[in-house]
C-alpha cells in the first residue's frame, strides 16, 4: 500500500504492467548485458530480456516508472522472475515479498507462488496471506545479509476495517540476521523503527512499538491471537472475522487486530555492481543444499487411533519407531489402526507395528504381528529379522515383556532368540525405550534389572546388549540407576552412547547421558550442557546419536548440542523457544534432524532456557524437526515444513532409509506436499531426499550472426531426473529460458559473449559452455551453374551422335530447357516426351562454364541421380553413381532404382581438381540413365560450385 488511496490504484496498474511484460517476453526473448555497454538493452525491468537487478535500479534509471510488476534478475536467482515493485513511497524502489491478513506461514517456504503475491496485491482477494519463499527473498538480495538493508522490513496495515487507512512502518534489526526469516514471534532485537513518520528504538520482533493502540507492531502468536500469526497491533484494537474486514480478531470483543498488510523490502542493486562477464571457461555448476525436502511426499497410507500405552507418558504417541527390512519400512508406535485418509477410508484393524512400502508409503497387509501395547523401538538385524522393543508383554499371543524378535517379512515370532527381559523393580515390568545394532551386538535401553537367554541370566541394569543371533546375553552391564531413553553404539565400535533419566553408570557420576567403552563400560569423561540448572531444574535427555565427529545429544530444557567426539566438548547448542524438549535424532550422513515438540524459533549458540540471552548467533524457524549441517553444526532452515499434529507432540521419531528418504513420526495429522497441497499424514511424514545433482554440461555452443540476429545452438544435457529448461547467458546474465536447444537472439555489439546451461526441477544448475562469440555466417560459396539453369539436351530414339561429351561438338541443334529436366516429380521444369517408342533409357546434357587464371583448386559438381549418371568435364569422366564400370551405351540401364524423393534428397557431390579445367570455356557434360525402360521418374539437374 503507498497511500491513502493506493488499494484503488495500484491494481490496474500492475495488470497493464504484467501483461506488457508478457507480451514483450514473447516478443523479444532476448535481454540485458553489464549496464556499462551502452550498445545493449538498458535494465528497464519490461521484459524477461531487460530485467533490472532491483525495484531500486528501475527507479534509479526510470524515476517516472509507475508501480507495477516487473522483472527483476540477480546473480543469485540465476534467472529473472517477475514481482510487484513499489515505485512511489519515498522514492520507490520497493519490492513485495508477502501480503495478507491473519493465518501467515511461519515457514521459510512461504506460502503460495510468486505470481500469487505479484498479480493479487491488496484488497479483500489478497486476505489469504500469500510469502515468497525465503530463499527467494535472499536472492532478490542477492544473497547478502539480510540484516544489512539499509531500510530494514516495511510493512503498509490496514488501520481501519475498511480499508481506507493506512499506515507506513519501517524497522531495523540489531540481532544477526544473515538469512530471510518469516518467523517473527521471537527475540530477534529490533534497533529502530519508524511508525508514520515516529522514530523510536528497541522492542524485539515479537513485539515493539509504543502503547497498545496502533503505533504497535505484535507478531505474539497464541490462543488471544486464535493461533493465526499475523503483524497485529495492540491490545486496545479490536478486528472482527468478517471476510471482508480489513482487521481481523477471533472475535469482537478480542484485541490484538491482525491487519491486512503488506511486507516490502528495497534491496539497492544496481546491475553493475552484482553482474561480472561470463568467465572465459563458463559458469560453475550449482546445486541446492544436502537436506531432505521440506515438503512432503505424497501419502497414501497413515495410522490413527490410540491404544493401551500409558496416557499419563509423554511421546504416548501414534508413531514412535521406525526401521527398515525387505524393501518396507516397519513403523511402530501406540495406534490401533491403519487408513487412507483422516475419514478412516480403507480402515483396518492393525494395533502397534505395521509395514508399509518403503518407495511408496503403501501399507503391506501381509505383515499382521499382534501386540498387547505399544511399540517403542525398532532395530533391523540380519537376515530379514527385525526386534521390537516397547511396553509390550505379548506378542503374537505369546510372552515376550517388552522385547521381542520377529520375521520382518511374516511377522512370525523367531524362536531361535532367546534374549528376554526382566524387572525387578517399577512393579517387574521391563519397557525398552531404544535398541541399536552393532558388530554382533543388539544393545538395548530401557527400564529393567536383568537380561537372561539361552539359559544365562545376568544383571544388566536399564541397558544391555545381546547376540543378535541367538539374544544371549553379554557381561557389559553400565548399570544406570535410571530410565535410558536412547542408546547409540558408535560405528567406530569403541564406544556406546546413552541419554535418560539416570544420574549414575556403576556409581559413578553420569549427569543424564554416558559415553562408554564397549568392551569394558569404562566412561568417557563428558561434561554434559544443561540449559536449566540456573532454574532449580535437573532435566533429563531424550535422544544421542553419533554422526562423523561429534555427537549429538538432546532433551530437556528444548537443548540441542553437539560435542566433539574426540575431546566431548561442545561444538554447538541450540535452545528452542516457544517449545519443548528434543526426543529424536537422525542423521544421513549429511544432515542430522532432531525432532521436538517445538512450534517456534530454533536459537543458534543458545545455552540457557527460559531466558536465551543475547549471545546466540541466528534465530529461525523451527516446527516439530530441524535439520543441522553433520560437519559445521550449523542450523539448515531450509528443511522447515508445514505440519498439523494432533496435541503437539511432535517427532517422537526420525529414520532415513536407505533410498536417503527422512521418515517422521509422532501425532502429525496433516502435512504439506509440493504446491501447498494439503494432505491427511497419520502418525508420520515422508520426506525426498534433495536433489543434489546437476545435469551434464550442454555441449558445442555455437553462435551465428546474422544481418539483424545472432542464431544460438547447442546440444541436450542429461540429468538422472530430466531437464527442464536451458538459461542462455549473454555478457553478463541469463537472458533467456527455452526448453528447446536453439534460440535466436537480437544483434549484440561484436565480441558479445554467450554461454548456455542446463537447470532440473530442483533448480540445479549445470556448469555452463565456455564462453563463446558470435562468428559471422561462412559466404556462401560461388555458383558457376544454379539450379534451375538452362542445358541444352538429347531426348531421341536415334543413335548418340559421336563426341557429344566433347568441348568441340556442336550442340546448336540439341533442345534447351530449364532444369530439372525429365518426368515422374513434381519439380519438373522441363518434361521429356514419354511418349517415344521405343521410350529412351539415357538422357544427355551439356553446359559449359568460363574459368579464367588463376583457376580454382577444385570445383564441386552437385548432380541428381535418378537413376544413374556419368559425368565429364571437357570429355573426360570425372564422376558415374548406379552405372557398372566399363563402357556405357544409349541401353545401358542404371545398376539401381533409386526413389525420385531419395535423388533429390541424397545428391551425388564430387570435387572436381582443378587439372580437369582450361582457362576459357570448359564442358560439363552429363548423362542420366533410367534402371528400366517404364521407370517412374528419370530426372536431372546439377549445381556447379566453388567447394
Amino acid at each position: 500500500m503507498l497511500s491513502d488511496t493506493a488499494p484503488r490504484r495500484l491494481r490496474p496498474r500492475a495488470a497493464a504492467l504484467t501483461s506488457l511484460a508478457v507480451l514483450v517476453a514473447l516478443l523479444i526473448p532476448a535481454g540485458p548485458a553489464a549496464a556499462e555497454d551502452p550498445a545493449l538493452p538498458s535494465p528497464d525491468g519490461l521484459t524477461e530480456a531487460t530485467a533490472a537487478a532491483s525495484c531500486w535500479e528501475i527507479a534509479q534509471l526510470a524515476p517516472d516508472a509507475p508501480s507495477g510488476v516487473y522483472w527483476i534478475a540477480t546473480p543469485a536467482m540465476g534467472a529473472a522472475e517477475r514481482f510487484f515493485c513499489d515505485q512511489e513511497t519515498d522514492g520507490g524502489g520497493w519490492v513485495l515479498v508477502g501480503r495478507g491478513r491473519e493465518g501467515w506461514s511461519e515457514s521459510i517456504l512461504g506460502a503460495g507462488t510468486p505470481a500469487q503475491v505479484r498479480d493479487t496485491v491488496t484488497g479483500t482477494a489478497a486476505f489469504a496471506p500469500r510469502q515468497l519463499s525465503g530463499e527467494l527473498i535472499d536472492q532478490l538480495n542477492d544473497d547478502r545479509p539480510i540484516g544489512e538493508l539499509a531500510d530494514g522490513i516495511r510493512l503498509v496495515r490496514a488501520t481501519n476495517a475498511a480499508g481506507t487507512a493506512w499506515q507506513d512502518t519501517t524497522f531495523q534489526l540489531s540481532s544477526p540476521r544473515d538469512e530471510w526469516t518469516w518467523q517473527f514471534d521471537n527475540e530477534q532485537r529490533v534497533a529502530s523503527y519508524r511508525i508514520d513518520g515516529v522514530q523510536r528504538t528497541g522492542g524485539t520482533t515479537s513485539s515493539f512499538g509504543s502503547g497498545n493502540g496502533l503505533s504497535r507492531v505484535r507478531t505474539v502468536t497464541g490462543s488471544t491471537e486464535g493461533w493465526a500469526m499475523g503483524f497485529g497491533y495492540g491490545s486496545e484494537i479490536r478486528g472482527s472475522t468478517a471476510a471482508t474486514s480489513f482487521l481481523w480478531s477471533k472475535n469482537t470483543t478480542t484485541g490484538y487486530a491482525r491487519p491486512f498488510t503488506q511486507v516490502f523490502l528495497r534491496p539497492k542493486l544496481m546491475s553493475a555492481d552484482v553482474f561480472s562477464a561470463i568467465p572465459d571457461e563458463g559458469t560453475p555448476a550449482t546445486t541446492g543444499p544436502a537436506v531432505a525436502q521440506a515438503f512432503a511426499e505424497q501419502q497414501t497410507w497413515g495410522v490413527a487411533g490410540l491404544g493401551a500405552g500409558p496416557s499419563t507418558l509423554e511421546g504416548s504417541n501414534e508413531v514412535s519407531a521406525f526401521a527398515e527390512s525387505g524393501g518396507r519400512v516397519l513403523v511402530g508406535g501406540n495406534f490401533t489402526t491403519v487408513q487412507r485418509s483422516a475419514g478412516g477410508t480403507g480402515a483396518e484393524t492393525q494395533s502397534y507395528l505395521a509395514a508399509f512400502d518403503r518407495d511408496t508409503g503403501t501399507w503391506d497387509p501381509a505383515f499382521r504381528p499382534v501386540f498387547d501395547n505399544q511399540v517403542k523401538a525398532l532395530a533391523a538385524l540380519p537376515d530379514g529379522r527385525i526386534a521390537v522393543g516397547g511396553y509390550f508383554s505379548t506378542v503374537n499371543g505369546e510372552s515376550h515383556p517388552g522385547l521381542v524378535v520377529l520375521d520382518a517379512t511374516t511377522g512370525e515370532v523367531d524362536a531361535s532368540f532367546t534374549g528376554a527381559l526382566l524387572n525387578f523393580l517399577s512393579g517387574g515390568v521391563p519397557v525398552v525405550r531404544s535398541l541399536d545394532v552393532q558388530d554382533d551386538w543388539l544393545y538395548v535401553g530401557g527400564s529393567f534389572t536383568h537380561a537372561a537367554g539361552g539359559g544365562t541370566q545376568v544383571y544388566a541394569r536399564a541397558a544391555t546388549r545381546l547376540s543378535i543371533t541367538t539374544g544371549v546375553p553379554d557381561a557389559w552391564n553400565p548399570e544406570f540407576n535410571g530410565t535410558v531413553m536412547s542408546i547409540d553404539a558408535s560405528a567406530q565400535g569403541d564406544r556406546a552412547y546413552a541419554a535418560g533419566y539416570f544420574s549414575q553408570s556403576r556409581g559413578r557420576a553420569a549427569d543424564k547421558a554416558a559415553a562408554l567403552s564397549t568392551s569394558d563400560e569404562t566412561l568417557v569423561p563428558w561434561a554434559v550442557l544443561f540449559s536449566n540448572r540456573s532454574d532449580n531444574r535437573q532435566g533429563y535427555q531424550q535422544a544421542v546419536l553419533e554422526v562423523g565427529d561429534r555427537v549429538w545429544l538432546g532433551g530437556s530444557e528444548h537443548s540441542l548440542v553437539s560435542y566433539r567426539r574426540d575431546t566431548m566438548s561442545v561444538a554447538s547448542s541450540n535452545i528452542t523457544l516457544a517449545g519443548g524438549d528434543f526426543q529424536a535424532i537422525a542423521s544421513d550422513g549429511e544432515a542430522v534432524y532432531a525432532g521436538c515438540h517445538c512450534f517456534g524459533s530454533n536459537y543458534e549458540g543458545a545455552t540457557a532456557w527460559p531466558t536465551v540471552g543475547t549471545g546466540w548467533t541466528g534465530v529461525d524457524a523451527v516446527y516439530g524437526s530441524g535439520a543441522w549441517s553433520a560437519t559445521t553444526g550449523e542450523y539448515l532452515p531450509s528443511f522447515n515444513g508445514v505440519f498439523n499434529t494432533r496435541a503437539g507432540a511432535g517427532a517422537w521419531a526420525l529414520f532415513v532409509d536407505s533410498r536417503g528418504t527422512l521418515w517422521q513420526g509422532g501425532d502429525f495429522s496433516y502435512s504439506t506436499r509440493a504446491g501447498f497441497a494439503r494432505q491427511w499424514s497419520g502418525g508420520f511424514v515422508r520426506h525426498a531426499a534433495s536433489d543434489t545433482t546437476s545435469p551434464s554440461t550442454p555441449g558445442g555452443l555455437t553462435a551465428t550472426a546474422g544481418a539483424d540476429d545472432v542464431t544460438l545452438t547447442w546440444s541436450a544435457s542429461t540429468d538422472d531426473r530430466g531437464v527442464t529448461a536451458y538459461e542462455v547467458l549473454r555478457a553478463d546474465r541469463v537472458v533467456a529460458s527455452v526448453t528447446g536447444t536453439t534460440l535466436t537472439l537480437p544483434a549484440a555489439p561484436e565480441g558479445t559473449r554467450y554461454a548456455v546451461r542446463a537447470v532440473d526441477a530442483a533448480d540445479n544448475r549445470s556448469a555452463s559452455t565456455p564462453a563463446t562469440t558470435a562468428a559471422e555466417p561462412e559466404p556462401a560459396a560461388p555458383t558457376l551453374i544454379d539450379a534451375g539453369s538452362t542445358w541444352s539436351y538429347l531426348w531421341t530414339t536415334q543413335a548418340t551422335p559421336a563426341g557429344w561429351n566433347a568441348p568441340a561438338f556442336d550442340d546448336a541443334a540439341w533442345a534447351t530447357g530449364a532444369a530439372p529436366l525429365g518426368w515422374g516429380t513434381g519439380d519438373i521444369a522441363t518434361t521429356l516426351d514419354t511418349s517415344l517408342s521405343p521410350r529412351p533409357v539415357t538422357s544427355y546434357h551439356r553446359h559449359d562454364v568460363e574459368l579464367t587464371d588463376p583457376l580454382p583448386a577444385a570445383l564441386r559438381l552437385t548432380v541428381r541421380a535418378d537413376d544413374g549418371v556419368v559425368v565429364y568435364v571437357n570429355g573426360t569422366e570425372v564422376l558415374r553413381q548406379n552405372l557398372d564400370a566399363g563402357p556405357v551405351t544409349p541401353t545401358t540401364f542404371a545398376n539401381t532404382a533409386v526413389p525420385a524423393a531419395r535423388a533429390i534428397a541424397e545428391p551425388v557431390v564430387a570435387d572436381v581438381p582443378a587439372s580437369a579445367f582450361v582457362a576459357g570455356t570448359n564442358t560439363i557434360a552429363v548423362e542420366v540413365h533410367s534402371n528400366y525402360r517404364t521407370a517412374a521418374s528419370h530426372s536431372f539437374e546439377m549445381t556447379v560450385t566453388l567447394p
